[in-house]
């Protein structure tokens, strides 16, 4: 089968890489010619825009950072909807507010083209491995129709309900992902002014019920000081901003969450936008004057 994937970068080449090693042929676009380029292959077409990925392929993927680029990609000039044909189904795995999703399933049916939301969970590393979480929203029949595909990427995937509880299910778990980084954050902040050795207390916390994937992040990167990307702090302020504003729909108070993103937005001001999400750390060290690393 050939397949269409659009955004090829940190997290979509890999999951294009892998649908690859499955036989697949597919047809890739992105902006950034290197990212391209690393998934070139025997089995790989590069396509000029958008819509010459549509206008080749039955099943396209996007795998993009912000909600407006799935907007502009899906329905912009040159974009899918004007190279899709009547049948055709379209699969966003980028994190997104759900009444944007919504929207854009809405005027992609009046073309005749099927619309899922899948937004995916478990890193560069997970998209790597083939091990992601990928939460689907959509009917029954498109995701049976796509299913074999995100199998190649994903080992964990659901349909939790129609076109928009994806992002929904994405944005209450990054949440917590967040909520939990900070915590863990703090607590090796009170661990260090308290007199104990941080790299003692997460090694402690790990055999604990403290043990968390976000633990883990901040020993693993927080304590040795690696800012170095692997999901910038300005993708996890987007979606704790989609996630708040989810809350306002529905008058759900997100206290934690709040106060989550009031350390990413510190985060940002400092510039640190760009950096790993773990950088809440140093916004916390900064703010009590103490370093609980090196």
């Amino acid at each position: 089968m050939k397949v269409g994937f659009v955004g090829v970068g940190m997290m979509g080449g890999p999951m294009c890489r892998n649908v690859l090693k499955k036989g697949h042929e597919v047809v890739v676009y992105d902006i950034n010619p290197d990212a391209m380029a690393r998934v070139a292959g025997s089995k790989t077409t590069a396509a000029a825009s958008p819509k010459a990925v549509a206008e080749q392929a039955q099943i396209v993927f996007t795998s993009l950072p912000m909600p407006a680029d799935v907007e502009s990609v899906i329905l912009g000039e040159n974009g899918l909807a004007a190279g899709a044909r009547k049948g055709s189904t379209l699969v966003d795995l980028s994190t997104n507010a759900p009444a944007a999703v919504k929207r854009l399933s809405e005027q992609l049916a009046a073309k005749g083209i099927a619309f899922l939301d899948a937004p995916v969970s478990g890193g560069v590393d997970g998209a790597e491995a083939g091990t992601l979480a990928i939460m689907c929203g959509g009917k029954q029949a498109d995701y049976d129709r796509v299913k074999p595909l995100l199998d190649c990427m994903g080992a964990n995937v659901f349909l939790v309900g129609a076109i928009g509880a994806g992002s929904i299910a994405k944005l209450c778990n990054n949440m917590v992902a967040f909520c939990n980084l900070a915590v863990a954050s703090e607590a090796m902040l009170l661990a260090s002014r308290a007199g104990l050795d941080p790299k003692v207390m997460a090694g402690v916390m790990k055999t604990a019920s403290g043990n968390s994937n976000a633990l883990t992040r901040v020993e693993r990167k927080g304590l040795s000081g690696d800012w170095k990307q692997e999901f910038a702090l300005n993708l996890a302020h987007k979606d704790l901003t989609l996630a708040l504003e989810l809350g306002r729909q529905t008058d759900t108070p997100l206290a934690f969450g709040a106060y989550t993103y009031t350390l990413l937005q510190q985060g940002r001001a400092r510039g640190w936008g760009r950096d790993d999400v773990i950088a809440v750390l140093r916004v916390l060290e900064q703010a009590l004057d103490t370093q609980v690393r090196g």
